[in-house]
C-alpha cells in the first residue's frame, strides 16, 4: 500500500533546525531568579525597533485556518500513547497543522486530495512516530510507524463520506489492496496489501475524520490492527472536548496568542509573519519523509510537547515559530535558564565554533554552522535567553544577524517592562 512519495535535501537541513529547537528540557532549579534590567539604548539594532509589532487587523480566512489547525493540536493523541515505543519522529515530522486539502495531501495518497476537496476539508492537524531513529527515507519494514492525522470537515455528514472515500480512493492505488477491519470500529474503513507490513484506516467521529497509517517490521495483521484501534482509543475521546470554530468566524481568530510572535523580531523591519504552512519534500509518503514546518503560529502547550517530543521534561508553556525561528515561554525564569545552558552545552558537543555574541546582550549563546545542509540555509545560530523566555534565531550576515539578535533581546526586555 502506498499513500505518495517526496524528499528534498533541504529535509535534512530542517530536521537540524528542529533538533536545535528541541533543546527546551531541564529540570527546574528550585527559587525565585529574576531577569536583569539592562540599558536599552546601548544595543545597536539597525533599524529594527524594540516596540513590539500590533497584530495587524486582517479578515482572512486562510489565516483562520491556520489558526483552527493549530488548535487541534492541543487535542491530539501522540502516537506513543498507543505503543509507547514510538518515541522518534518521523524524519523530522513530529506535529504540524494541516490547513489545506494540499497540506494535508502531503499524507496522503494524491487522488484523496481530490476527496478533502470536494467534502469541503476545513481544517486539521498530523502526528508522527516510528520506533527508531529515521536518517533518511523510512524503509517499509524496517521500523514501527504511527501517523495520525485529525480532519475537519463541515458537518458529520461530510466526514462520513470523506473516511469512506480516502479509504476506497487510496485502495484504489494498487490492485492488491484488500480491505481490512477493526472489530472494536465497525465503521472504520481500511486496507493493506497482504505480506505488506502497513495498514491504512479512516473512521469518522462527528464532523472529524480520523485516518491513520500504521507500520510494522512483519506483515502481522493483528499487531497491525491491534495499533489501530489504540489509536482510536486515544484519539477519539479527545476530540469529543474540542470546540469547534464556525467557519463563517475563521477570518477573526486572532492571529497571536499572549502576544508571542509580537516578542519575536521581524525578518525584516516592520514585517508580521502570517500563518502559513511549508514543505522541505520531494516526495510523498505518507508523512514518513515529509519536513513540514508551520510559521506564523504559537503552539499551546500540548502541541508543544507533540512537536518537541516523546519524554522531555519541563516543557515549555507555550512555542512561537517565525518562519524555523522559535520563541518558547517556559513556566518561570529557572526552567527557561536550564533550557538555554541545554542549548549551549550541546553547541560545544556538536563542535560547532562560537562566535560573539551582540554587545549589550548578557544571556546569548552564538555559533557557527559546519559545512552541512543547515550551513547552506544559515551561517550562523543565536540562542536569547530573557526571563521566562528563550529565542532560537538563524542567519547568513553577520553584521544583521547580531542586530536582529540585539533587537530580540531588546523586545523580550521591553516587553516583560510593559506588562
Amino acid at each position: 500500500m502506498r499513500r505518495c512519495d517526496r524528499v528534498r535535501k533541504v529535509r535534512a537541513a530542517l530536521t537540524g533546525m528542529m533538533v536545535v529547537l528541541a533543546l527546551a528540557t531541564g529540570c527546574t532549579v528550585h527559587g525565585r531568579p529574576s531577569p536583569q534590567r539592562p540599558d536599552l539604548g546601548s544595543l545597536d539594532v539597525g533599524g529594527y525597533s524594540l516596540e513590539p509589532q500590533h497584530e495587524p487587523a486582517v479578515d482572512n480566512e486562510q489565516y483562520g485556518r491556520v489558526v483552527e489547525s493549530v488548535r487541534l493540536g492541543e487535542v491530539m493523541a501522540d502516537p506513543s500513547e498507543s505503543d509507547s515505543t514510538l518515541t522518534f519522529s518521523l524524519s523530522g515530522f513530529s506535529a504540524v497543522p494541516l490547513p489545506t486539502p494540499a497540506k494535508a495531501g502531503a499524507y496522503l495518497a494524491a487522488p484523496v486530495r481530490s476527496v478533502l476537496e470536494k467534502r469541503g476539508m476545513l481544517a486539521g492537524f498530523a502526528v508522527g512516530r516510528t520506533d527508531k531513529a529515521v536518517e533518511r527515507t523510512a524503509l517499509v519494514g524496517a521500523a514501527r510507524l504511527l501517523t495520525v492525522l485529525v480532519l475537519r470537515f463541515p458537518d458529520p455528514t461530510a466526514a462520513q463520506r470523506a473516511a469512506e472515500e480516502i479509504d476506497s480512493v487510496d485502495a484504489s492505488v494498487s490492485p492488491e489492496n484488500v480491505s481490512v477491519t477493526i472489530p472494536e470500529y465497525p465503521a472504520a474503513h481500511g486496507h493493506w496489501r497482504p505480506n505488506v507490513p502497513t495498514i491504512a484506516v479512516s473512521l469518522a467521529q462527528e464532523s472529524f475524520v480520523v485516518t491513520l497509517l500504521a507500520g510494522h517490521t512483519s506483515a502481522d495483521l493483528a499487531a497491525l490492527t491491534t495499533l489501530a484501534r489504540k489509536a482510536f482509543d486515544a484519539q477519539l475521546p479527545r476530540l469529543r472536548g474540542f470546540a469547534v470554530t464556525p467557519r463563517e468566524q475563521f477570518a477573526a481568530l486572532p492571529l497571536d496568542r499572549d502576544g508571542m510572535i509580537a516578542r519575536m523580531v521581524p525578518k525584516a523591519p516592520g514585517r508580521w509573519p502570517f500563518p502559513a504552512v511549508a514543505f522541505g519534500t520531494e516526495q510523498e509518503n505518507a508523512g514518513w519523509d515529509s519536513a513540514p514546518q508551520a510559521s506564523g503560529v504559537v503552539y499551546g502547550t500540548h502541541a508543544t510537547v507533540l512537536y518537541r517530543g516523546v519524554g522531555k521534561p519541563n516543557p515549555p508553556e507555550l512555542m512561537a515559530f517565525s518562519g524555523l525561528e522559535a520563541l518558547m515561554r517556559f513556566p518561570d525564569v529557572a526552567a527557561a535558564r536550564k533550557s538555554f545552558a541545554k542549548a549551549q552545552d550541546k553547541a560545544a558537543k556538536d563542535g560547532l565554533p562560537s562566535i560573539p555574541g551582540p554587545a549589550g546582550v548578557p544571556d546569548v549563546s552564538c555559533s557557527k554552522e559546519s559545512g552541512d545542509l543547515i550551513a547552506q540555509l544559515f551561517t550562523y545560530t543565536c540562542t536569547v535567553l530573557y526571563g521566562r523566555y528563550v529565542a532560537v534565531l538563524f542567519g547568513r550576515t553577520l553584521h544583521d544577524f547580531q542586530q536582529r539578535v540585539a533587537a530580540q533581546y531588546g523586545l523580550l526586555v521591553h516587553s516583560e517592562r510593559g506588562r
